[in-house]
Formats: structure tokens, C-alpha cells, sequence
């Protein structure tokens, strides 16, 4: 086209010349043609530019709705990592709000910005509430509500969402428990709700990896009248409309246009040089265009603070490659967890916490290196895998990273010790899809967590059948006490001079349907992690009381839990069982670690008071396994401390073992504290205790625990005794 016209209106000049009117004429119709090709390009050019902005619109408005999307997510698992359902529903149902608020509302207002959180149940009642880390604060709630009604009615729950109204606006989460609370009276299932208040300076956030400025929020479907506005349309669940972002977008077109038409009109007879200058720019801006959205897909894939792979990114990943692996060839998944992280931050604060989470990506995508993929799912998790020829060559890679993650991380002040946790899964051996393998993955990390940290474990198929089993002790351990599951045993304390029961330590068991008889290291710290343990802790108690009515002048030791003994009302709730029970207190002993003298509290040392008060006394159970000496003990009103079993072990093998066995013993009773020996099994060590002056032991020696018919049997028999004062048939008692 552009070189058809250069020929006609040349040709037409040379052939007007003859004729001034030919050549005005002529020169009106190549001008003509001329203005009809400038508009024409003009037209193009302002087509292209509106192309261009329409496609930068376009692109901004889906960088802004994935960073909302990808805020809301950050929500979801800010929600999953702060809460334990378990716990959530358990100190619910216990009316424990204090300890719910603090574990539960608090942390997620103060560790990550959640202004509202709330509990509600199936039809949307108020259950709980924290507003502005404030719990029991419902100001807020009221125009947060009908979000949460319509968010229920359309069946939402599960979803995140924006609420906005004049009140306020704020990015919604309704996350339902998974499980059911059957102690709570309340239509089911219960769910958390969070709001994350949406002022400018979160709205600013969000559009900062998109490169938008001035963000504004506008309620109602308000068009965007201002030409250098841009807006996108986003469900309001306050009332059913939608809500409008709005910002000054970039206009890459208009710019284009703008410095354009000044060109096109002064330069008509540089047509061509126009022409090229524009097609220059246009390809600029394109390629500019181009970069810019690449930009924004490597950015979504991204996780913002240390910028590794997300977990989206990273599980299509981890799909593709194992899609596209070798029958023979090996990948391997690992699951890295920082050892108590959640402590640095409490102790350093959130900005040596993100110091280290970078630290710890930089280890790791250095040491993966680009043979694999490293991200991380949140928190202080990081995941990467990795293809491996052999197993020498996986070997070695752990070796390196293990190295790599030890050495402190400076931060300025000092430096951040770090330790990790890892869980490995192979492909194929352990499993074929992704699901599966980031699964197994996950039971090798907390089996490596579970014991103790700072260590690599490999799945093994016997870590999904114990995760198994216990989850199944979890689920059971639950309705223990309901179902009548739960029985106390009496193990004899008997006086080592006489050889005759003064007493019995009670232990609880439980009679598990499928498993048979539990010991307590089976399902006392897991009672203690799912915050039942108080509940067990005061049927114990309340049984022993009943049921040693029946052992009559025997001293009872019951075994409480440290976070129990640490309630605020636990003195009152032993006077209680007292009244109730009719139980002597003078013969009631509450036996709890000695760890517990080490992080006292001004709350704990009036307990102890007050169980003092009562008559009770205190025991300091396993003493000497800790930190704990008799300077600690002799600042609460200790009654007696227990030997632990594993200086018994030693007591007439190692003579230095006995000698500090020896110095206990003449220390505490300086300080008028009885002393008691744990798990005497042979005559010798009876011996070596007679010797030294011990004044009472227990063990197997003497009898394993009993149930309440045999300890009243031991009893009778002892009334038999021989003149020497040793128990008739001893050995019938012990078995």
C-alpha cells in the first residue's frame, strides 16, 4: 500500500507540471492521500494503543486478583499452622478461653496481622470472638455478619472472600474444623472465621508486585469514569454486589500515542522515517509488555520472602517430573522443618525469624543447585527435590545439606543457632504419584522431629503403620474416660527397715478395646498435646480418694501433670474432691516432676501453699533425671522426693552413683523432706538402701502395680505378719 501511493503521487506531480490547476489538483489529491494515509496510521496506531492498554489492563487486573487470591491463601495457612483443631475444640468445650485466646486468637493477630478472628458454628453464632487481639471484643462483628450468613447460605465455607460495606472492608476467611466437637452444644461443623482489615496499607502490598498505584476500594458497581483509572470487579459478601478495585494503570498505548501524534503531524514528509520510529517504539513497547508479563507469572510462582518456588508451582513441579521420569530413574522428595523456630521468633523477634527463613533458603537452593527444584509451603517448611542415579550419590547430597543447614546465622546482634528437621521419600520405591510421595515424606519428617530434631529421617513403611496406630489412639483416647476405659493401680511404698506397705503410688492405665492395657508412655503425652490431661488427672484422683477408703492408715500418691497442677483453681478443685470423697488430706500426696520447681511461678508457689494449707503434700517425682537440686526444692513446701529408678540401676555397681544417692538422702532429710526410692528390683539394692538409712522404696521388688482387690489382699497379709516384721509370702504379694 505505502509504496502504490509514494508512486501515484509522484507520478502525479510529474504529470501535472504542464497545469497549475492539474498540479494544484494534484497536489490536493496526493496531500489528500497523504492526510487519508496519516489518519490511517493514526487510526492504526490508536487501535494498537488501545490493544495495548487493554491488554496492560488485563495483566494488571490478574496480578491483582492473584495477589488477593494468594493473601487469601496466606490466610488459610496462617490459620492452619496457629491452630490445632483438637486443641481449638477441646478448649472450647472446656470453656478454657483464656488459653484459647492466647494459643488461638492472639497468635494470629500478633504473628500475622489478623485484626478479627472468631469461632462460629453451622448457623453462624458467635462461639468466640478476639478483635484486635482483645478477646470477647464484638464491635466488629456485626457488620462482619452478614458476610458470614451469605458466605454459609451459598455453601462458601471453606472460601475467602472480600467484605465491604461503610463500617469497614477487610478480607474474609470461613475455614470449618474437620472434625466434629460433640462436646460443644452447637449445630455442626464449627468454623474459624478471620479478617484481615483491607486499608491502604494492605491494599498497597497487594498491588506492589503488580507495579499499580493508588489502589482504592469502591463499593457498589461504580463504573471507572477516569481515563487513567483501570478497575476490576470483585464479589462483595456483604450484601451480594460487587465491590470495586480501582488504580492508575500504566496505559503503555496512551503513552505511545502521546508521543506519537506530534511526530505524525509535523513530520508527514518523513513519512517513512515515522514509520519506523513508530514500528520501532511499538516493538519496545511490546517486548516491554512481554517482559512485564513474564515478570508477573515468575512472580505468582514465587513465594515473596525468600523467593523460592510457592507450593503451587512447586507441586506442578513435582507432578511433571515424576511424570516425565525414567522407569529406572530415582527422585527424591525431601520435607525440611526448622527446629523451634516459632521459639527465634519469640525470642528475636519476626525480623531475625525472616533473616533465618532466607538463610535457610539460600543453604538449600545452594546445596538442590539446578539439578533440582527447592520452594517452600509456608512457615519455616521447605520442600525441594532432586533425580539421583544411586543411592551414593543421594547419600552424599544429604550429607552436604545436613553440613550446610548447621552453621549459625549471624543477624547483627549475634548469632541465630538453627538446626532442621528432614523427611525423605523416594520415588518409586516409596511411592508413584506426588500426593502420595509428599505424604510418606511427611511421616518421615515428623518421625525425624519426633525424635528429637536435628536428624534425617528416610520413610520406612513401619512409620505409615505406627502414624496409623497412633492417630487411632488418638481418636480412642478421646472417649477413654466416657466409655469407663481408664483404671488406677496401686504399687506398694513399703518402709525399708520393717519391710512393711506404709503406702501406694497410683498409676493410671488404660484398657484400650483393641490394644489391651496402655501403660501412661503410651498416652499421656499424647493426652497432654490434645489438652485432655487435666480431665484425666482429676478422675485419677477422685478414684484413688474413693477407692482408698478401702486401704485404711496408707498414705496415697496420685500423679498430676505440671500444666494441670499450673491451673488457677487446681487447689480448689483437690479441696473439692476431698469434701467429696470424705478423704483424709494428711494421707493424700500429689506427685508431679521435679522440673516443675525450675520455671516456677508466683501462681505455682501459692498452689503449693494451698495444697499445704489443706494438709496435702508434694512430691517431686524421677528427682535427680533434671536440673533440679535441692536448693530449687527447699523454696516451695516439698514433702518428699523420689529417687529416680535410674540411679538404682547403678547404686551397687558404681560407688559414685551411691554416694550422690547417699548425699540426697542426708541433704533432704537436713531439710526434714522424706525420701522415697524408685524401681527396687533386687535384694541387693534393698541392702544398699538399709545401709544408708533410706526410710521408704518401691519397686518390683516389692510388687508391680496392683490392682485395688489385690493392694486390700497385700494388706491383709501384712496383718499376718511374722514377729521379724516382714510381710507373710512376700513373694505372693510381688507377683
Amino acid at each position: 500500500m505505502e509504496q502504490r501511493f509514494w508512486t501515484a503521487f509522484q507520478g502525479g506531480i510529474a504529470i501535472s507540471r504542464p497545469s497549475g490547476r492539474h498540479v494544484h489538483r494534484s497536489l490536493l489529491a496526493g496531500l489528500g492521500a497523504l492526510a487519508l494515509l496519516v489518519a490511517g496510521l493514526v487510526g492504526v496506531f490508536v487501535y494498537a494503543g488501545m490493544k495495548q492498554d487493554e491488554k496492560a489492563g488485563m495483566r494488571e487486573r490478574l496480578a491483582l486478583l492473584a495477589a488477593l487470591h494468594a493473601h487469601e491463601e496466606l490466610i488459610q495457612q496462617a490459620m492452619s499452622t496457629s491452630e490445632d483443631e483438637r486443641q481449638v475444640l477441646g478448649q472450647l468445650a472446656s470453656g478454657d478461653i483464656a488459653r484459647l485466646h492466647e494459643r488461638f486468637g492472639r497468635r494470629l493477630n500478633d504473628g500475622f496481622g489478623l485484626e478479627f478472628v472468631y469461632i462460629i458454628d453451622a448457623k453462624g453464632n458467635l462461639l468466640y470472638s478476639s478483635e484486635n487481639g482483645k478477646t470477647g471484643e464484638q464491635k466488629a462483628f456485626a457488620w462482619i455478619r452478614p458476610a458470614i450468613t451469605r458466605a454459609l447460605a451459598e455453601g462458601r465455607a471453606g472460601r475467602a472472600g472480600l467484605v465491604a460495606s461503610k463500617d469497614g472492608a477487610g478480607i474474609l476467611v470461613v475455614r470449618p474444623f474437620s472434625e466434629r466437637a460433640d462436646d460443644i452444644k452447637a449445630p455442626q461443623p464449627l468454623a474459624a472465621v478471620t479478617v484481615d482489615l483491607l486499608d491502604d496499607s494492605l491494599l498497597q502490598s497487594l498491588a506492589a508486585p503488580a507495579h499499580l498505584h493508588d489502589v482504592q476500594l469502591r463499593t457498589g458497581r461504580t463504573a471507572t469514569n477516569h481515563p487513567d483509572r483501570v478497575g476490576t470487579a470483585v464479589p462483595n459478601l456483604f450484601d451480594g454486589t460487587e465491590a470495586e478495585l480501582a488504580w492508575r494503570g500504566a496505559q503503555p498505548g496512551r503513552s505511545l500515542l502521546r508521543n506519537a501524534l506530534p511526530a505524525l503531524a509535523v513530520l508527514t514528509t518523513l513519512l517513512s522515517v515515522t514509520f519506523l520510529v513508530m514500528m520501532f517504539r511499538a516493538l519496545r513497547v511490546a517486548a516491554a509488555l512481554a517482559a512485564s508479563e513474564a515478570q508477573a507469572r515468575e512472580m505468582a510462582s514465587r513465594d515473596y520472602l525468600t523467593g523460592l518456588f510457592n507450593r503451587g508451582y512447586f507441586i506442578e513441579a513435582l507432578e511433571s517430573a515424576l511424570a516425565g521420569r525414567a522407569p529406572d530413574a530415582r527422585l527424591v522428595l525431601l520435607f525440611i522443618d526448622l527446629d523451634d523456630f516459632k521459639l527465634i521468633n519469640d525470642t528475636a523477634g519476626h525480623g531475625a525469624g525472616d533473616l533465618l527463613l532466607k538463610a535457610v533458603a539460600t543453604r538449600v537452593a545452594l546445596t538442590i543447585g539446578d539439578r533440582g527444584v527447592v520452594g517452600r509451603f509456608g512457615g519455616d517448611e521447605f520442600v525441594a527435590f532432586f533425580p539421583a542415579a544411586n543411592a551414593g550419590e543421594i547419600d552424599a547430597l544429604l550429607d552436604r545439606l545436613q553440613a550446610a543447614l548447621r552453621p549459625p546465622v549471624p543477624d547483627g546482634a549475634g548469632e541465630l543457632r538453627v538446626s532442621a528437621s528432614i523427611g525423605v521419600a523416594e520415588a518409586p520405591q516409596d511411592a508413584a504419584t506426588a500426593s502420595d510421595l509428599m505424604r510418606r515424606a511427611d511421616i518421615a519428617l515428623y518421625r525425624a522431629k519426633d525424635s528429637g530434631g536435628d536428624t534425617l529421617c528416610r520413610f520406612e513403611t513401619q512409620l505409615e503403620s505406627e502414624r496409623n496406630a497412633r492417630r487411632e489412639i488418638e481418636t480412642a483416647l478421646g472417649g477413654a474416660l466416657e466409655r469407663g476405659e481408664l483404671v488406677i493401680t496401686y504399687q506398694p511404698q513399703v518402709d525399708v527397715a520393717s519391710g512393711r506397705v506404709v503406702g501406694f503410688e497410683t498409676l493410671l492405665r488404660w484398657d484400650h478395646p483393641k490394644l489391651g492395657r496402655l501403660l501412661p508412655a503410651q498416652f499421656i503425652a499424647m493426652a497432654e498435646e490434645m489438652h485432655i490431661i487435666g480431665g484425666l488427672d482429676l478422675y485419677g484422683l477422685r478414684r484413688a480418694c474413693m477407692e482408698a477408703a478401702a486401704l485404711p492408715g496408707m498414705s496415697i500418691s496420685v500423679n498430676i501433670a505440671p500444666s494441670t497442677m499450673r491451673s488457677a483453681d487446681f487447689a480448689q478443685q483437690i479441696g473439692a474432691i476431698l469434701k467429696e470423697t470424705g478423704f483424709d488430706p494428711a494421707r493424700l500426696e500429689i506427685e508431679v516432676p521435679e522440673t516443675i520447681v525450675l520455671n516456677s511461678s508466683a501462681e505455682l508457689s501459692r498452689t503449693f501453699e494451698a495444697l499445704r494449707e489443706q494438709g496435702v503434700g508434694v512430691a517431686l517425682d524421677d528427682y535427680g533425671t533434671g536440673y533440679a537440686s535441692l536448693h530449687h526444692v527447699s523454696r516451695f513446701p516439698v514433702t518428699r522426693i523420689k529417687i529416680d529408678r535410674s540411679f538404682m540401676l547403678k547404686a551397687c555397681s558404681d560407688p559414685d552413683v551411691a554416694a550422690v544417692i547417699e548425699h540426697k538422702l542426708k541433704l533432704a532429710q537436713s531439710l526434714r523432706i522424706n525420701v522415697t526410692a524408685e524401681g527396687v528390683e533386687t535384694r541387693e539394692q534393698l541392702r544398699f538402701l538399709r545401709e544408708i538409712g533410706m526410710p521408704t522404696a518401691q519397686g518390683y521388688l516389692f510388687a508391680p502395680p496392683l490392682p485395688i482387690a489385690a493392694a486390700i489382699d497385700m494388706l491383709r497379709r501384712q496383718d499376718e505378719a511374722l514377729p521379724d516384721g516382714m510381710v507373710r509370702a512376700k513373694a505372693g504379694g510381688a507377683g
